[in-house]
């Protein structure tokens, strides 16, 4: 097995790019992202052609990391990581961060180190991080933004004499390679100009300036799980009973430009489970399609408002559905479309579902006091979890015609809300869930 994974010492150091850089160069890449995040896998899955899996062990436990990571293999596997190399939940070292990520799956890392405004010093910056957990494998160094490859040999001589660690190669500084950011970081792949041609460019770099053959030696003898082992292939997470449980059952999945993320995982665990998957378009089609429950992902529809409220057909046609008693799950985005409406930043106000009695309003930043990693529990027993998950959003609820919320939110540091409306069929809320942790809830749903 061919395995490494692709760090930063921070946010916005330029890891996606790099990572971008290396898939167009190997062949046959599974790639991977550490974290909840659903834009950079979009980004994978163009360059590769294979489809991203998320990494993430709060949601996903140390079992389904290991599982998704064995399971989906190809020649060589590539890990984009999330934050910088030891950033997570705490400050702990076993706190979800990508480090705690290499160690469960026993990765050798790729430290992705920024040139700017450095000389030797950048030599103790890469010790620091080799030195503050040693069961890390950091095994070699790539410095993006270099001014010019006289400065790299500068950096590269401070980093292998005094960090005692193999540089790699760098990329120059090159605005011209960047990707304009949106609320989660990334615009999604499908929407930026000129894709192909930017990956062309990265790819050409990298090979020129990026030591191809030695980062696959550090692929193949310096990645610990050699061989697949058996009970990491299989769901050892899962109750067999799950398994073809809904066969000959459809779910409808609402996909396209406004709704868009989704875990594979998810997806494919649906599958096992013995669902139908057929997808639908709420901005284009006018019908939902012939269904048992319907999944509402998340997304951008704020930016497809109007397309959203003026098509009325769809609209008519999911209430249809939730009066004859089709389950219904919605997450953030698919929430807010199932709301009374949404309110935007001009004070343009959509009508949209009018199924969860609540109204929406964006705003202009992160909701940073529901923003992250959250238990969710039954409001009736605090003591009982029902799943796990992350909240990321720019709006809020405005309005709340009828408190239908069931659960509470749950942070690490205490802070609690209430979350997800359920009414008859119907669970929705701005939660974020991966289903390997959150059984309980799907069965609720499905039941």
């Amino acid at each position: 097995m061919k395995a490494f994974m692709l760090a930063g010492v921070s946010s916005g150091i330029g890891k996606t790019t790099i990572s971008m850089a290396l898939m167009s160069v190997f062949k046959n890449v599974s790639p991977f992202k550490v974290g909840p995040d659903y834009i950079d896998p979009t980004f994978h899955q163009f360059i590769t052609g294979n489809k991203s899996y998320n990494l993430d062990l709060f949601m996903m436990g140390d079992a389904g990391v290991r599982y998704s990571f064995f399971k989906h293999q190809k020649d060589i596997s590539i890990v984009e990581g999330v934050m910088g190399l030891y950033d997570g939940i705490d400050n702990s070292l076993d706190n979800n961060s990508s480090a705690h990520v290499s160690r469960v799956l026993g990765l050798p890392v790729i430290l992705v180190v920024d040139g700017v405004g450095k000389s030797t010093s950048i030599a103790a910056q890469v010790l620091g991080y080799k030195m503050l957990d040693t069961r890390v494998n950091i095994a070699g160094v790539i410095i993006n933004k270099v001014a010019s490859a006289k400065t790299y040999e500068i950096f590269k001589e401070a980093i292998e004499n005094y960090a005692g660690i193999k540089c790699l190669g760098f990329l120059l500084k090159n605005d011209e390679l960047n990707i304009s950011s949106r609320h989660l970081g990334l615009l999604q792949a499908n929407e930026v100009n000129d894709l192909e041609n930017k990956i062309e460019v990265l790819k050409k770099v990298a090979l020129e300036n990026i030591d191809i053959k030695a980062i696959e030696k550090i692929a193949t003898e310096q990645c610990k799980y050699v061989n697949v082992r058996k009970e990491d292939a299989v769901y050892p997470f899962m109750l067999e009973e799950m398994k073809d449980k809904y066969k000959n059952k459809i779910i409808a999945i609402a996909r396209d430009s406004a709704f868009s993320f989704y875990y594979n995982d998810n997806i494919e665990f649906l599958e096992y489970m013995g669902f139908d998957i057929r997808y639908f378009s709420p901005i284009k089609d006018e019908f939902v399609p012939r269904c048992d429950v319907m999944y509402f992902g998340g997304g951008y529809p704020e930016n497809f408002a109007k397309e959203l409220s003026e098509n009325k057909t769809m609209i008519e046609s999911i209430k249809k559905k939730y009066e004859e008693g089709v389950k219904i799950f919605a997450e953030c985005g698919g929430f807010m479309y199932l709301s009374q409406g949404i309110e935007q930043l001009n004070g343009e106000f959509y009508s949209m579902c009018n199924l969860v009695p609540c109204i929406v309003n964006m705003t202009n930043k992160l909701d940073i006091s529901r923003f992250g990693y959250i238990s969710i529990n039954r409001k009736d027993d605090n003591n009982k979890k029902i799943a796990k998950g992350h909240e990321f959003h720019y709006s809020k609820i405005k309005f709340v015609s009828e408190d239908t919320r069931i659960f509470k939110a749950y942070k690490k540091d205490g802070r609690n809300w209430e979350c997800i409306f359920h009414k008859k069929n119907l669970y929705a809320g701005y939660p974020h869930m991966h289903f390997f942790k959150s059984v309980d809830l799907l069965k609720e749903i499905l039941k």
